[in-house]
């Protein structure tokens, strides 16, 4: 069954939206680099939601073949790179991860 890793981030306030282009296309840029990454999409909410979403601005939806490679994505040398590089945009997040039969 496919894993669904869901991130919530609150991005601070000086972050701009180039930042924010930059981190959702080096995001996607991992799809193909890391085994079992199916793919990786990121985004903010819509405006008819966007007043529920507690600050939590951006969010990441990013799906692995299986819940067993969750661990090996975290560690990946590709994934650690791209968390330091993007980890001060953000002053909170939370994650999420669920399976679902397709």
């Amino acid at each position: 069954m496919p894993l669904y890793h869901v991130v919530l981030m609150k991005p601070k306030p000086e972050v701009t939206q180039a930042q924010l282009a930059e981190f959702a296309s080096t995001g996607q840029a991992m799809v193909g680099k890391i085994p079992g990454l199916r793919s990786f999409k990121s985004g903010q909410p819509l405006p008819s939601t966007a007043s529920r979403s507690q600050g939590f601005s951006m969010a990441v939806v990013a799906v692995l073949e299986k819940a067993e490679e969750l661990e090996a994505y975290t560690s990946h040398p590709v994934h650690v790179s791209f968390h330091e590089r993007f980890k001060n945009l953000y002053e909170d997040m939370l994650a999420y991860d669920m399976e679902f039969s397709e």
